[in-house]
């Protein structure tokens, strides 16, 4: 009997959610429902949100669709210690690389510790990180070969890469790398949270991310997304290339 009651409330405790009610004006003024579960279980943890939109368009009502079917996803991670995946958030074994850049919709694999590892974006790339050198080469013809010098935690990393020589140093989560004559970065990853901002090759770019359950800030050079809770209300915001909107999100129930 216990055993059948605790199966029938296992799926109620991993798709647990916040459901609101949503408002927003901007370049489409718009209201509906969100369903944003916190799931976790085994060694997967994972944030979603579903929302469920109509928009007025020229005094008309029209149901919006889904732009993203990823967007949905702001937050996944499978960690088994010595290996595991994220996404949103970027796993800061691959920091380093000159030839990888921050995109929103980046995967990041990997096992043995972070002895080797994987980025799939738009693009893909593998890594392979020892004590005694690390490289990286990706689909796009772009490499990058360092010899770390390990102080314990803290690591100098001359290197050569696609895009020229270059020093790095790192401490536990965060990097820091010179190009001369080409750019540099600046890059932290931590539990749901990251940094990374460089100027390389005359392109600058920027990502910064918080995820916590239903509340998140997402930037980058492309797109910022915001969901942050005052009080019982969370503050909503997004805007991209193609679309803007602003406004609140009130709960219905929890």
């Amino acid at each position: 009997m216990r055993t059948s009651i605790l199966l029938l409330m296992l799926p109620i405790s991993v798709a647990a959610a916040v459901v609101n009610f949503d408002t927003a004006v901007g370049t489409g003024p718009w209201f509906g429902v969100t369903l944003s579960p916190h799931v976790e279980f085994w060694h997967i943890e994972a944030d979603l949100s579903f929302s469920l939109r109509v928009a007025i368009d020229q005094g008309r009502l029209n149901i919006s669709p889904l732009y993203e079917p990823f967007e949905s996803l702001k937050y996944l991670s499978l960690n088994f210690g010595t290996g595991g995946a994220l996404y949103r958030v970027p796993y800061p074994g691959w920091l380093s690389f000159s030839n990888l850049n921050y995109q929103p919709d980046t995967l990041s694999l990997w096992g043995m510790n972070g002895s080797i590892g994987a980025i799939v974006q738009r693009s893909y790339a593998l890594f392979f990180k020892i004590d005694y050198f690390s490289i990286c080469v990706d689909n796009n013809s772009g490499y990058h070969l360092s010899v770390p010098i390990n102080f314990s935690d803290f690591k100098i990393e001359p290197f050569i890469s696609n895009l020229g020589y270059g020093i790095g140093l790192s401490y536990r989560g965060a990097v820091f790398f010179y190009i001369p004559n080409m750019g540099m970065r600046i890059g932290f990853a931590a539990d749901r949270l990251f940094f990374f901002a460089q100027h390389l090759a005359n392109k600058t770019s920027v990502g910064f991310g918080w995820v916590n359950k239903d509340e998140w800030l997402l930037v980058s050079n492309e797109s910022i997304d915001l969901r942050k809770k005052i009080d019982k209300i969370y503050v909503i915001f997004r805007s991209d290339k193609e679309r803007w909107y602003a406004g609140f999100s009130f709960p219905v129930f929890w």
